[in-house]
């Protein structure tokens, strides 16, 4: 059976890598490179920020996870000596009522801390980690071509009158089976969509190499996360904008994100900030993926919607399509 995978972000990479691994011919498609879309845009924060506000769904996909990046990184690394910086650095939450936040740990037999980290004082969660989304694309291109899967970039995959998939020269896309991935642009490809699966742009910063500030962990407040790259980078954001597919960026949104990054950590005023830059997040009712079977054309599936947790839940995601089958 040959299955086409259409849209490359990390969720389309791992499928294509778990449908390979099962014995299946496989290909993947994608707009631009692979990962160019909300994928590389990302933190790379696999947890829920306020795991107390989400659905027990999106957590349960985070915790389901885990294990499948373990086993990523460790493969990538052997492989190709690529480090995708996956690793376990824990999370400050300081937000003004820390109690919903505290009763949810408990309840989850979680473990965590209040602690004081430059007179920020808030809930520690330590068994939380983060990923390098670059690196991570990076060592999952070679990965995929590595198996033996078909990669084809910059391919604008349509859908024509007789509901079949074309490429760019209208040539129709030979498969028994597709799966749709491709990200806030889904309902581009498939009109059932529509007002399921929307853009929410996301704006970040990185500030330049900020090692000596010895950011080990994730801080979370007012909405906005600092987080530290192995290299020193600082990564600040993000914006929660429902505005379509809006690509401007503009200097008061630099400077509103810098404002944030400085009420958090006064230190950056010192620092420059090195990228200004965004992406469109798959927005979807309560963050929650839509994984299913197209009812008219049963040869199509989806697995799209992750919103803020594409990477972090795209392994449990990938699980529950490939049941499908």
């Amino acid at each position: 059976m040959k299955i086409n995978i259409i849209g490359g972000g990390v969720v389309g990479c791992i499928q294509a890598i778990e449908f390979k691994r099962l014995g299946f011919d496989v290909a993947i498609y994608e707009k631009n490179n692979i990962g160019s879309g909300s994928t590389n845009s990302g933190a790379g924060i696999m947890y829920p920020l306020l795991p107390h506000l989400y659905d027990a769904k999106v957590y349960d996909f985070i915790q389901d996870s885990k294990t499948y990046y373990s086993f990523l990184n460790k493969t990538i690394s052997e492989l190709f000596d690529i480090d995708i910086e996956y690793f376990k650095s824990g999370m400050l939450v300081n937000i003004e009522d820390l109690k919903p936040l505290e009763d949810w740990l408990i309840k989850k037999k979680i473990e965590y801390n209040l602690k004081d980290y430059k007179g920020l004082t808030g809930i520690f969660i330590s068994d939380v980690y983060q990923i390098n989304p670059k690196k991570l694309i990076l060592g999952l291109v070679k990965y995929m071509k590595y198996l033996g899967i078909h990669v084809y970039e910059n391919q604008h995959i349509q859908l024509n009158t007789k509901k079949q998939f074309t490429d760019d020269s209208n040539n129709v896309i030979d498969g028994d089976k597709f799966v749709l991935t491709a990200g806030a642009w889904t309902s581009s490809l498939n009109s059932h969509l529509t007002g399921k699966i929307y853009p929410i742009k996301g704006q970040l910063i990185e500030f330049e190499n900020t090692s000596q500030l010895n950011l080990e962990h994730i801080i979370y407040k007012d909405k906005f996360y600092l987080l530290q790259r192995q290299n020193g980078s600082l990564i600040a954001g993000s914006t929660l904008e429902n505005v379509g597919f809006n690509e401007d960026l503009s200097p008061d949104d630099l400077m509103m994100l810098r404002k944030k990054a400085e009420n958090i950590l006064p230190e950056l005023k010192k620092h420059k900030i090195l990228n200004h830059w965004y992406g469109f997040r798959p927005g979807s009712k309560d963050n929650i993926p839509i994984i299913m079977q197209d009812s008219d054309n049963l040869n199509t599936f989806y697995n799209v919607g992750h919103f803020r947790y594409g990477i972090s839940m795209a392994p449990a995601t990938t699980k529950k399509l490939v049941n499908l089958f």
